[in-house]
């Protein structure tokens, strides 16, 4: 079997690798990998930064699609022939999450999908949207997921609520989309005017550049008459925190997905009590709200979007695409005949 492992830190540490077939055991399937999305997370793993004692080599990357090929005993309600996508967190099936849950993620700590064929537990993995493409589907694990729950289940975004959404990688893309479909007004922040067009396309109802506008919390006000945004996704960390204060409405909602801008915050905390925000920090989500997502995403007819698609062998030109910054949407990898 054909995989992609990290042999050691950096790009140049990447190696296609030859490993035994997997076979399923009890309660466990055998998938056929069609198609991988990559993440930053994935970035992160690579340079050495996401987990400070890594077990390497690993095999990569978190979200992908296939196809069940063999099944296990004990395994019931899934048969050979199934579309699957495989849940980021396969512990993690419902309800709050807990701490033992960080211990079986794909890509690290666990082995990833980056490979012809995975085994999964039965129980992580949820049924394919016929509606979607192979790779479509591929990107929907971690950012799509990250994005519901920040928007709808920690911070109970409403239809006529301002939603300000901060980047153009697969999380914010996927939040454009969803909030517009749920009746949000989104707000869309980028330093490029070329994504921010293309996130008005997508559902941004106003836009903000953050190179022409450095003091943006303040024209997030201006651009709510004063008001605010209800709820922020908040990808910068460092970079953005204080301006998102700035920007939130009273009784605002922050999530913090991302720390692009740095992990170490300094800000007066202040203007966060008076205005008596929430700020939540957000881990992607239960296999539960992988499946709320997937009916929202089947019954509004969104489709995501895909920056660009490498065969199998173009992998490390795949993580140069990421490492860029320059896409938009996701950048998916095919394994045999994905489209």
């Amino acid at each position: 079997m054909r995989s992609w492992e990290l042999q050691s830190f950096g790009l140049s540490g990447l190696a296609m690798v030859d490993r035994p077939a997997p076979v399923p055991g009890h309660d466990q399937v055998l998938v056929a990998i069609d198609a991988v999305a990559l993440n930053y997370r994935d970035l992160a793993i690579i340079s050495g930064s996401y987990a400070p004692d890594p077990v390497l080599p690993i095999i990569l990357a978190s979200d992908a699609v296939g196809r069940i090929v063999a099944v296990g005993d004990g395994v019931r309600g899934w048969q050979v022939g199934d579309r699957v996508i495989g849940c980021y967190m396969e512990d993690w099936q419902r309800g709050p999450s807990r701490a033992s849950d960080t211990a079986f993620t794909l890509g690290s700590p666990l082995d990833g999908v980056l490979c012809e064929q995975r085994v999964f537990p039965q129980s992580a993995i949820v049924l394919v949207p016929s509606c979607l493409s192979d790779n479509e589907c591929a990107s929907l694990p971690i950012a799509a997921v990250t994005a519901w729950c920040a928007l709808f289940e920690h911070s109970v975004a409403q239809p006529g609520e301002t939603v300000l959404v901060q980047g153009s990688g697969g999380v914010a893309t996927f939040a454009i989309q969803l909030a517009a479909a749920a009746g949000l007004r989104v707000i869309a922040l980028s330093r490029s005017a070329k994504k921010l067009e293309r996130s008005s396309a997508l559902g941004a109802a106003q836009t903000l550049n953050r190179t022409l506008e450095p003091d943006w919390g303040r024209q997030v006000l201006a651009l709510t008459e004063g008001k605010g945004a209800d709820v922020i996704l908040d990808i910068g960390g460092q970079g953005t925190l204080a301006q998102s204060v700035i920007a939130a409405a009273q009784n605002g909602r922050i999530a913090a997905i991302g720390i692009l801008g740095g992990a170490e915050v300094q800000m007066a905390l202040g203007p966060l009590i008076v205005k008596n925000l929430t700020l939540r920090g957000i881990t992607v989500g239960s296999k539960q709200s992988f499946e709320a997502m997937l009916r929202f995403v089947a019954r509004t007819g969104i489709r995501p979007v895909i920056d660009s698609v490498f065969a199998f062998d173009e992998v490390p030109g795949a993580f140069a695409r990421l490492s860029s910054g320059k896409h938009q949407g996701k950048i998916c990898i095919n394994i045999g005949h994905s489209s």
